[in-house]
C-alpha cells in the first residue's frame, strides 16, 4: 500500500517547534518597575533523532539507514512535541489593585505554540515502509494521537514585592487548533484487500492564517508562587511553584469535528486508482466519506494544556558560590512525560553566574543543558541557555533542540 495515505498526518507532527527556565531570584523588597522579556522554545522526541527530524522540519532525504535506525528504537511510547512561547511582563509596584501596598500591578502579552504527538510503531511502519512487508498481518495504531496548539494570552493581576510571587487572570484568544485522537485501530493487510477498523475523534478550526486567527476565546489564570525558608544552617532556601494554562478555549461556530465510529470498517482501498485519477476527478474524491468519518460544524470547547512545575531555585548573591537546583514539570497532555531535572549554580561573581543540570522526560529522554546569566551596572538582566546541548550539536545522537532567553530592565 501507498505509504501517502499517511505522510501527511506524519509530517504535521514533526514540524512543531518549552523546558522550564529556572529563575534566579533576588532576595530584595521589589521597588522598581521592571519590564521582562522571555523566549522559550524547543522541540524534542524520546526515539526519533535530529538526523531524521531535520529532514522534515528544512528539508532533505531520508535515507532507509535513518528510517531503520530510528524504527529500531520504537517502543510502545514513541513520544514527538515541542513548545515555543514568546511573552512581554511589566511590574508596577507603584499601582496598588486591591488598596494594599504590600502587591503591585502586572500585566502580559504571550504568544504560545504547543505540538503534542504519540506515534504507534506500526504508524511509523507504514508511512516509512510501506505494507509489503506486513502480508496478512495487523498494523496496531490505537492511541496515535496528534495535536497543535497556537493561542494568545493578555494577562492582567497583582504580584508580591517582597516575594514577588503573583496570580494573573488572562483573556486567551484561538489562534488556530488541530487535535486528532485514535482509540482502537487497526488495519488488516490481506493479500488483495484491506481491513481498516477505526475508533477516534478530533477536531480543527477552520483556518490556519493569517497568523492572528482570532478564531476563539476564552479565561485562563497563571499562578506563579514562591517560598522562602532556611536550611539547617540557617541559610535561605526558595521554592518556586508554578500553575499555568487553568482554563479553555471556546472555537466559534465554523470549527470542524469529526469521529469515526469502531462499527466503521472499510474493505479493498486502493490508492494507486485513486491517485492515478485525471486531476478533476482526483479533487472531487472525498476521502472522508470513503473512511466512513462524520464531520460537524458547530462551536467547541477545549482545555488548555495545564503546566505544574515546582522547582529549587538559585537566589543570587547568597554566601554560597556554588547551589544545587532540583525540580519537575509537568503538561496535561497525555504524550509528555514528566520531566525531572537537577543541577549546580555557580555564581562567581555579582554580575555573572552559570548553572548546568541533568533532566529526563517531557517529550524527549536524557537531556544535558546550559545557561549564562549576566547582570549589568543597572542592574538589568540577561539570560541565554539551552536543555538540550546534545540536541543542539549533534544529529545523530541528539533528539530535539532546545534555546531559552530572557531579560530584566528597571524602568
Amino acid at each position: 500500500m501507498n505509504r501517502n495515505i499517511l505522510y501527511l498526518s506524519f509530517l504535521l507532527s514533526l514540524t512543531g517547534v518549552t523546558q522550564e527556565i529556572s529563575p534566579v531570584i533576588n532576595d530584595t523588597t521589589f521597588d522598581k518597575n521592571r519590564l521582562q522579556i522571555s523566549s522559550q522554545n524547543y522541540y524534542g522526541s524520546n526515539r526519533l533523532n535530529n538526523n531524521f527530524t531535520d529532514k522534515f522540519i528544512f528539508g532533505g532525504t531520508i535515507t532507509q539507514a535513518i528510517k531503520d535506525k530510528n524504527f529500531n528504537r520504537m517502543d510502545q511510547n514513541n513520544r514527538l512535541g515541542g513548545e515555543a512561547k514568546q511573552q512581554i511582563e511589566h511590574f508596577n509596584p507603584n499601582i496598588h489593585p486591591i488598596k494594599n501596598e504590600k502587591y503591585g500591578l502586572v500585566i502580559s502579552i504571550a504568544d504560545h505554540h504547543l505540538v503534542s504527538a504519540n506515534i504507534p510503531t506500526d504508524l511509523y511502519k507504514l508511512a516509512m515502509f510501506g505494507n509489503a512487508g506486513s502480508i496478512n498481518d495487523t498494523l496496531n495504531f490505537s492511541f496515535a494521537h496528534f495535536q497543535y496548539l497556537h493561542y494568545q494570552k493578555f494577562g492582567i493581576g497583582i504580584f508580591d514585592r517582597t516575594t514577588q510571587s503573583s496570580v494573573k487572570i488572562n483573556y486567551v484568544s484561538g489562534s488556530k487548533a488541530i487535535e486528532a485522537r485514535m482509540n482502537d485501530t487497526w488495519l488488516y493487510n490481506g493479500s488483495d484487500s484491506l481491513i481498516l477498523h477505526a475508533q477516534g475523534a478530533g477536531y480543527r478550526t477552520d483556518r490556519f492564517y493569517p497568523y492572528l486567527g482570532f478564531q476563539g476565546s476564552g479565561v485562563s489564570i497563571d499562578l506563579n508562587y514562591n517560598f522562602f525558608f532556611e536550611s539547617k544552617k540557617g541559610r535561605r532556601q526558595f521554592l518556586n511553584l508554578k500553575v499555568n494554562n487553568l482554563g479553555f478555549i471556546g472555537w466559534n461556530q465554523n470549527n470542524h469535528q469529526y469521529t469515526i465510529d469502531s462499527t466503521s470498517v472499510y474493505t479493498g482501498f486502493n490508492v494507486n486508482e485513486i491517485l492515478n485519477r485525471p486531476e478533476g476527478e482526483t479533487k472531487k474524491y472525498n476521502f472522508i466519506d470513503t473512511l466512513g468519518i462524520y464531520e460537524g460544524i458547530g462551536r467547541n470547547f477545549a482545555a488548555l494544556p495545564i503546566e505544574f512545575v515546582l522547582q529549587k531555585s538559585p537566589i543570587r548573591n547568597s554566601d554560597q558560590k556554588i547551589q544545587y537546583t532540583l525540580g519537575f514539570k509537568t503538561i496535561l497532555t497525555s504524550d509528555y512525560f514528566p520531566y525531572v531535572f537537577g543541577g549546580l549554580y555557580y555564581e562567581p561573581y555579582d554580575f555573572f553566574s552559570a548553572s548546568t543540570r541533568l533532566a529526563y522526560g517531557g517529550f524527549g529522554g536524557l537531556q544535558w543543558g546550559l545557561n549564562l546569566n549576566l547582570w549589568t551596572k543597572g542592574n538589568s538582566y540577561f539570560s541565554l541557555g539551552t536543555f538540550n546541548m546534545i540536541g543542539n550539536l549533534s544529529k545523530k545522537i541528539g533528539f530535539g533542540r532546545s534555546i531559552n532567553f530572557s531579560a530584566h530592565f528597571n524602568l
